[in-house]
């Protein structure tokens, strides 16, 4: 089904993308100030309805650019560029903005700033507003927001705090490396610092409770779990009330609770609120567009993940987001090229190839399935798929080999394990096996209200007695 297409005719005049900001300060310590000011800038650009904004990891793909603008532009799908310059030093930052026009590659507007840091956020709304004029000339400026203030940093929830500021901005550096438990700890260290010198920052609220669930899910140990997912809520909530209008806390809530307390009634509302206010958003339209699927409203998870992509079409794991919502839609065959599409931007993609492997396992494509299975890097993904395609194909004693890997887990892989044993016809322990998992609140039951590997169970009156539990419909 071609219901991802976009369509590539679409004006970009509207279209705009955030380069990182060059750190010209001569310390490649401070890179973390110069990328995090320009996706503070690009949020605060994407709040603005009239404009489509790239999104991050789309637009860091031109870091060190050697191509020229027109080139990057027309790679972007965008009409404007906007790039900068950053030169901190102490308490003081120059910065200079460049919006360059994509179709001729001539600066449209250009200026620079030296601020304290104190003042960042007034520059960054500054510089913003003049962008968004410029791109939006029928725009008519808000009578309620005062020349030179921070525009709509209040509604927001952010900070005047230049500590604050700078410990987030660390946060942020560190957890998109995502790289270990280390890190993850590191990141939300500087969100706690952040907080504690400005204790009203949303912002560094909403991104602490991304944290806290990263390390719930990865790392958490069982006994563990709940007070990690309560702590994120909490952190989440705090966020929102204190800036209702910042679509990334209710996105950040709604993901907590959907996966942490598995409570998908109570994270529908602060989905929807999400992808309100959120819109130009390409991460909390791809939550809004994998919560959706999930529940089985696959309507809505296609139309937002088609905006995610226009967002964000360089970014693999939005691709990857874009196969796992047509599986959930049960369209195997359409499911593969958004996943293969993922993997040829990363190469080391985790749950690519698994994701592959399942789609054509319910194709029949079963020795094509065992060949995506075993070149898959997350092992409990690929072992549960060879122990379910060995056993199809009549290799009883690698199917047997693959559970016996998964079972050595133990607790951690209860929903893989019933998924093996659903699909080998042990009904009953693959019942079980979920009874536990839904005890141990294992954030793979999300994926139990539409996962064809489960289809044996779905007579019986156990399982329909835990899907509701979760809360699905």
């Amino acid at each position: 089904s071609g219901r991802l297409g976009g369509d590539p005719a679409a004006s970009t005049s509207n279209k705009v993308a955030v380069l990182p900001f060059k750190n010209i300060s001569g310390d490649t310590s401070q890179d973390y100030f110069s990328d995090g000011l320009s996706e503070e800038l690009r949020s605060t650009l994407a709040r603005n309805l009239k404009l489509q904004v790239m999104a991050q990891t789309s637009s860091a793909k031109f870091r060190d650019h050697t191509e020229d603008a027109v080139t990057i532009a027309s790679r972007l799908g965008v009409g404007y560029l906007l790039d900068g310059t950053v030169r901190k030093s102490g308490e003081v930052a120059r910065i200079t903005a460049d919006l360059i026009d994509g179709q001729t590659g001539f600066s449209r507007w250009s200026q620079s700033f030296d601020r304290s840091l104190h003042d960042i956020f007034a520059v960054q709304s500054e510089i913003a507003r003049t962008v968004a004029s410029a791109l939006t000339a029928e725009m008519v400026p808000d009578p309620k927001v005062p020349a030179g203030s921070a525009g709509t940093l209040a509604a927001e929830g952010g900070t005047r705090s230049a500590q604050a500021f700078d410990a987030y901005l660390q946060g942020r550096a560190l957890y998109d490396l995502s790289a270990d438990e280390a890190s993850e700890r590191a990141a939300l260290a500087q969100f706690d610092l952040a907080i504690a010198a400005d204790p009203d920052y949303a912002p560094a609220h909403a991104a602490r409770a991304r944290s806290l669930t990263a390390i719930a899910n990865q790392y958490g140990k069982a006994g563990q779990l709940q007070e990690l997912y309560e702590s994120a809520i909490e952190s989440a909530r705090r966020a929102i009330e204190i800036a209702p209008g910042l679509a990334d806390a209710y996105s950040t809530l709604g993901f907590t609770l959907f996966q942490g307390k598995l409570d998908a009634r109570g994270a529908r509302e602060p989905f929807e609120r999400s992808r309100e206010l959120g819109a130009g958003e390409a991460t909390v339209l791809a939550r809004y567009a994998q919560y959706s699927a999930r529940v089985g409203r696959s309507q809505d998870a296609a139309a937002a993940i088609q905006r995610a992509l226009l967002l964000d079409k360089l970014n693999p794991l939005i691709h990857r987001a874009a196969g796992a919502i047509e599986y959930a839609a049960r369209d195997y065959r359409a499911s593969i090229p958004p996943t293969r599409q993922a993997l040829q931007m990363n190469p080391q993609m985790s749950r690519a190839h698994a994701a592959i492997g399942d789609a054509l396992f319910m194709l029949g494509r079963h020795d094509e399935a065992r060949t995506e299975y075993l070149a898959e890097p997350a092992s409990d993904f690929g072992l549960t798929g060879l122990a379910v395609v060995e056993h199809r194909l009549g290799n009883e004693q690698s199917a047997r080999d693959a559970f016996a890997k998964i079972e050595e887990e133990g607790a951690r892989l209860r929903y893989q394990q019933a998924q093996v044993l659903a699909q080998w016809g042990q009904l009953d322990a693959a019942i079980a096996r979920l009874q536990q998992a839904r005890v141990i609140g294992d954030s793979g039951l999300v994926y139990a209200r539409n996962d064809p590997l489960l289809d044996p169970l779905r007579g019986d009156p156990r399982f329909a007695e835990l899907l509701k539990s979760i809360g699905f419909e």
